[in-house]
Order: structure tokens, then sequence, then C-alpha cells
């Protein structure tokens, strides 16, 4: 197993204590928790394309720990009144439809696709609001809502590319 397959992991691990802490009233500790693993997942990325060890297996492990994260924590920040059902609902949707579309890709035409610039705005965007919000900063809330929009609109680049890419030989 690749090192960047191996951080991303590690990240995977530090999905339960950051809620646990964040829902036990410790948010500068589920920040930081949060900060070490967005880190990671930075470093992650660096590692595989500086070492040559983009593999297919790390395409869909790294977001889908990314997913896990958000979502464990847009989850525990909905069950403690910082945003609102909807909110929740409205944030799931494109989670799931982009998971989805990426494993009828993989499996369909055994192709996998890669980020793309609005899935990586969608990204920096969801990652800055969540920070602000485990911070307690109140437009974090706001900045939520713009990172979901944005994840909408880079569903549908994806959407795009995945056509693209199923009818490639």
């Amino acid at each position: 197993m690749s090192l960047a397959n191996k951080i991303t992991i590690a990240r995977a691990t530090l999905i339960v204590p950051i809620v646990i802490f964040l829902t036990a009233g410790r948010r500068e500790v589920a920040l930081a928790l949060f900060l070490a693993a967005s880190a990671g997942d930075v470093l992650d990325g660096m590692m595989a394309r500086s070492r040559h060890e983009v593999s297919a297996l790390g395409k869909v492990l790294d977001p889908a720990v990314d997913k896990a994260l958000y979502a464990s924590l847009v989850v525990s920040l909905w069950t403690m009144g910082t945003i609102p059902l909807l909110w929740l609902v409205l944030f799931f949707v494109p989670q799931v439809a982009l998971g989805i579309g990426a494993l009828f890709l993989h499996f369909l035409a055994r192709k996998v696709q890669g980020s793309r610039i609005l899935g990586k705005a969608a990204s920096v965007l969801t990652f800055l609001a969540m920070s602000l919000m485990l911070a307690n900063v109140g437009y974090g809330t706001v900045l939520f809502y713009v990172a979901v929009g944005t994840t909408y609109l880079a569903g549908v680049d994806y959407l795009i590319g995945a056509m693209r890419i199923s009818h490639q030989k």
C-alpha cells in the first residue's frame, strides 16, 4: 500500500475523535484534529503525485474519507442545532449523487474521474466553512451555504465530465 493511501487511512481514524470532541463541547480539540485531517488530505495528494503513486484506490479512497469526515461533521452540527435540517439534506444530495455517479463510472465504464476545478473550489469552501463552524464563528454557516451551492455546480461539472469519459474508447 502506498504512503499516500496510508495517510488517507490515518485521516479516517480521526473522524470519530473529531465528532466525540465536537459533541462533547470541546470545539478547540475537534478543530485541531479537523485541521490535522485536512492537512493530511493535502499531504496525501502531494505524496501520491510526487512519488508517482497515484492509484485508482487512492482516487476512490481519498474522496470517500473526505465525504465521511464532512458528513460526520454536518450531522453533528445539525444535532447540535448549528445548521437546520434542510441544509443537512441539501448537503447530502450532491454528495450521494457524486458517490453513486463515481461508482457507476467505475463499474460500467471501468474508468475513474479525477478531481476538477469546481470540485476543488467546493472542497476549499467546505473546509473553510467547517473550520469556522467548529471555531463557533457565526458567519461559518453562511459560508457553508455557499459551499453547498458550489457543490451542486461541481456536481453538474462532474456529470458532464463523466459523460465525456464514458463515451471515450
